[in-house]
This record gives C-alpha cells, structure tokens and sequence, in this order.
C-alpha cells in the first residue's frame, strides 16, 4: 500500500494536499446539490443567468481569453449533460530497455491491467468533471516486477455571468515519467501523463501550457513518482472586449523508494493577465508571471523566477487555435554557500503553439521555453520543449494517431547530489509514437502501439561540448479497451 508520508520533510506540504483535496471535494458536493434545471443542450460556458442587465456577458467559451488555463475545443464535443463512465483496459507490450541503461538490448514483457471511470456532472452554475484510471504493471526480468498506475483529474467550475472560478487537480503515482509515456500499452484515450479531463473546456486533458505546463522531462529507469498539481484560477470580463484572469498553483514531486537519489520539488506558481480582444478572431493579453522552486533534499537550494510575457492569439471556432508569446525572464538564485551563493540572471522565457483542425485530420505544434523543476536530475532548470501532434480516421474504421516531442533542459544549480555525476549539466530527450485504433463492436476497441525514446546526459569525461549516455529504448504493445453506453445521470 502506497505510503503518502515516506519522509518527514514531505509532512507539511502533504498535509496542505489532502486539506485541499477535502476543499474540493466539499465543492463538489455542494455543485451537486444544486438545482440542476438547465436544458441538456446548454453549454457549459453559458449555464447561468445574469446578475444584471448592465453587467458585461462573459467571453465567449469559443474564444476564452488566451492568459487563462482554458482552451476551446477543436475535437468532437461531448455531450453537454451529466454522464458516467466506466472502462476497463489490458495491454501487453515488449520492451527492449526497460531499464534505460546505456548499451543494453534485453527485451522484457509488460502487461497493464487498468481501471477507468469517467464522470461529467452539469448543474445550473456548477460544472463537475473527474476522471480517474488506475491498475497495475507487471515487468517481467524486472526487480520489483510490480507496479501501481494512479492517476485523477478533477476539475471544479463555479460560473457565473461575467466569468468563472475552477479548481483543478491532477494527481498521478507513476513508474515512469509523464512526458512522451502515453504509448506504453495505453490507448489514445488514457495517454497516462498527457491524458485526462477535457470534455468541459478545462485543460488538465489538452496538457497545461506555460508556467503550469513544465514539469518532468524525461525518465531514466523505472523511478516512481508521486506528482500532485492543485490550481485555482479565475476569470472575470471587464467589458465586451476586455477581461482579467488570475490563477495560483502548488505542486509536489517525490520520488519513492529513492534508492538513486533524484531530486524531489516543491513548486509555487502564481499568474496574472489582462487580455483585449482586437476582433471576434483575435486577441492581445499581457501576462505576468512567478514562480517559486524549492527542494526538500537539498536543503539551502531555491530560486524564484519572475516573467512578463506578451501575447497574441488567433482563433477560428472549431478549426484553429494559434497563441505566441515571449518576454524578459529574470531569474534569482538563493542558495547557501555551498553551491556558491546567490546568483542571477535573465533569460527569455516563450510559449507558441498551433492546433489545427483539417477535415479529416487534427494537428498540434507546442513550444515552450521557461525555468522547470529540474525533472529530479538537477535543482533547477532552464528547460526547450517542442511537441508536435497528429490524429485521422485511416478508413471507416481505423484512426490513428502519432506524438513526437524533445526536450533539452540546461541546469541552473551545480550538481552536488542527484542520480547523475557532478560534471553533468544537461540533458537531451527525444521520443517519437505513433497508434492505431479499431472497434470491436459497441463497446470494446483494439489498438495497437509504438513508441521510440532516448536520453543523452553530457559531461566533461565525455569531451567538450560532447553529449553521451544515450539509452535508447522501443516500446511494441498492443491492447483491448472496453466502455459500456454512458450512463445519464439526468
């Protein structure tokens, strides 16, 4: 049984956790016991009636303002009523390193035995989204040959006419990392890390961009991880054109039977902007930016970042949805003598990222460039991330889908700890998967998977300027997914 207390320096933020999660979970509660009198074909983003006729309508839900977590939807929209969802998932996969260890080629089974429920609760002014997968991984040459897969999404919306407030929380126990993982035996609907809620507007499913966005970028071996992302966020019109939003967030990353020694983080995010809508297509919005990076095992070693960011967006409803932003990032580092005292510097932090829909076929391209976590290897990092994505029906009835993304992430701090050699500085990861999918008749589905990822470490026994420690690793799976018909719950 997973133990959330392994270490006396995890109490206090754990203890604020689970305070949060009995928060949110009281405002479920209290958005279910609403009168829930809307007509099932109202969308979310207008449930509720006006305070006043003077107030300002709220934004439109096609187009939110671009500073805020939410994005519209380009995809098929579900069914804006209340639903439940079960599901069941097997899958089993070869593995060529499951290990990732440089210059092995043994080949290990996996088998994924998952559970899934889905839930979309509609009241008059609340919106209620969860969705939970969880089961078991056994590895086969593997020691420990056993592993959990946890992970919840939940997303709270308390509306109102001239906006919303949400909470939302992502909480995953992982045997690996969660970037570039989703094709290891899962299917494309519980992309395990990139996966979740969706289906309300909310992006824990579509992937949270910018400073909430940056998180783990690369695995080595099988390191289990507990993360735990808690938001809340808010937006507010000012006029037709104009509105403001604001959102804070805390997130924890430990590292469980930590026998290599990876770095776990604490981090404090909080966000502001003002956005002008220039047309019904395009928007302007000015964001600022900070951040706050401690680490419980490396006691002394912090820093803070601070960014200003100009955006602008161009949106077609349904179709298109382009965002490109940059500024100043200035960045303090407040340690203790022992890694050379306070330092600081200023980089340029940027966020683009274009997703398009063509008649047949949907595609995504993601960049972003701000201080992240470290991924466990360094106490801080300036981190390149570039993801591109692609999905279409093959014939009536095969789809497929395909992810590709790398990341190189610069250390901020010297090594004085960690999984790796202090000479280390940075790290290269790359993957690239692509699946297939097919009914099986009403309720089951057949998919098949693969997936390609390697991680370079650099070094000064590897020579100047050199990369080295590569460990390459393919991934071949195939798997059954199975769904009864939604349950309505109006």
């Amino acid at each position: 049984m997973l133990s959330l207390e392994e270490s006396p320096m995890r109490k206090l933020p754990l203890r604020w956790t689970l305070i949060g999660m009995v928060v949110f979970f009281a405002l479920t509660r209290t958005g279910w016991t609403q009168s829930d009198n809307s007509q099932s074909g109202q969308a979310s983003g207008n449930v509720g009636a006006p305070d006043s006729q003077d107030n300002p309508p709220a934004q439109s839900p096609e187009n939110p303002p671009i500073s805020g977590l939410d994005q519209p939807s380009l995809g098929a929209r579900f069914p804006t009523r209340s639903f439940l969802v079960p599901g069941a998932h097997v899958s089993e996969a070869l593995d060529t390193n499951v290990g990732q260890t440089a210059g092995t080629s043994a080949i290990n089974g996996v088998t994924r035995a998952l559970g899934s429920l889905m839930l979309q609760k509609i009241g008059s002014r609340h919106v209620t989204a969860l969705d939970y997968v969880g089961g078991v991984a056994f590895y086969t040459g593997v020691n420990p040959n056993t592993s959990q897969i946890q992970q919840f999404d939940a997303e709270q919306k308390i509306l109102w006419r001239t906006g919303a407030l949400t909470f939302r929380d992502r909480f995953s126990y992982l045997p690996e990392g969660s970037f570039g993982f989703g094709a290891y035996g899962e299917s494309g609907a519980y992309d395990l890390g990139l996966g979740g809620i969706g289906y309300v507007g909310g992006t824990l499913g579509q992937g949270l961009g910018g400073l909430f966005g940056l998180g783990e970028f690369g695995s080595l071996g099988q390191a289990p991880r507990i993360d735990n992302l808690s938001i809340a966020d808010v937006t507010q019109s000012l006029s037709a054109r104009s509105s403001v939003t604001a959102a804070g967030g805390y997130e924890i990353v430990h590292f469980t039977n930590n026998a290599a020694g990876f770095i776990d983080s604490n981090q404090i995010t909080a966000q502001v902007g003002y956005d002008y809508q220039l047309s019904r297509k395009s928007q302007v919005a000015l964001v600022y930016g900070f951040q706050d990076f401690q680490y419980p095992n490396i006691p002394g070693s912090s820093f803070s970042t601070h960014v200003v960011n100009l955006m602008y967006g161009y949106r077609i409803s349904g179709r298109m949805d382009f965002l490109v932003g940059a500024g100043p990032q200035f960045t303090f580092i407040h340690n203790s003598p022992l890694f050379g005292g306070s330092s600081d510097r200023v980089t340029v932090s940027a966020r683009a990222a274009l997703r398009y829909r063509f008649p047949r076929t949907l595609i995504g391209i993601y960049f972003d460039r701000y201080d992240s976590s470290g991924s466990g290897y360094f106490a801080g990092a300036v981190s390149d991330v570039v993801r591109f994505s692609v999905s279409r029906p093959l014939t009536r009835m095969w789809s497929a889908t395909a992810d590709i993304g790398y990341a190189y992430s610069g250390a901020l701090q010297p090594r004085l700890t960690g999984p790796l050699p202090s000479s280390t500085t940075s790290f290269q990861y790359v993957y690239a998967g692509a699946a297939v999918h097919r009914p099986l008749g009403r309720h089951f589905a057949l998919f098949f998977s693969y997936q390609f990822n390697d991680i370079w470490f650099n070094g000064s026994s590897c020579g100047t300027g050199s990369v080295c420690g590569s460990a390459a690793r393919n991934v071949v799976a195939a798997g059954l997914d199975w769904h009864p018909r939604p349950i309505r719950l109006d």
